[in-house]
């Protein structure tokens, strides 16, 4: 349990900025919360994410299956900002898996928002961690 505390500290601190001096939270006004479904109206997914390592110390032995909610927000740069895990089904398991694919998706601005207004968004990672941890 130590570990992944560790782990997911470590995670949020470079998700948020905190190892290294990188873009600063640059809002031309204040964020909308918007739904996934209304997302696309904002900001479009570079690329899907599919498939990626986590490193861990130890092996698995069966599969898990399960999902992570996180809330974010999406700058007027289209940069990710604040990730917050709201729900995560197995609890403690696939978090720091989930914030992971998360620091790789990317966005680019809607035609649809030439202002680059930015969004906060919850958003549900469906993970499945095989027995190597790599995550689909």
């Amino acid at each position: 349990m130590r570990l992944y505390l560790l782990l997911l500290g470590a995670v949020l601190g470079l998700l948020g900025g905190c190892a290294s001096p990188g873009p600063a939270v640059k809002l031309n006004q204040p964020p909308r919360d918007v739904s996934m479904d209304e997302l696309c109206l904002y900001w479009v997914q570079e690329e899907e994410v599919t498939t990626f390592r986590v490193p861990t110390k130890g092996r698995m032995t069966e599969p898990v299956e399960g999902y992570v909610d996180i809330r974010y927000l999406i700058d007027s740069n289209g940069n990710l900002f604040s990730p917050q895990i709201l729900a995560a089904e197995p609890a403690g398991v696939l978090e720091i898996a989930a914030l992971t694919a998360l620091s790789k998706v990317r966005y680019r601005v809607a035609e649809q928002n030439p202002d680059a207004i930015p969004v906060q968004v919850v958003r549900r990672f469906s993970l499945k961690a095989e027995a190597s941890w790599e995550m689909r």
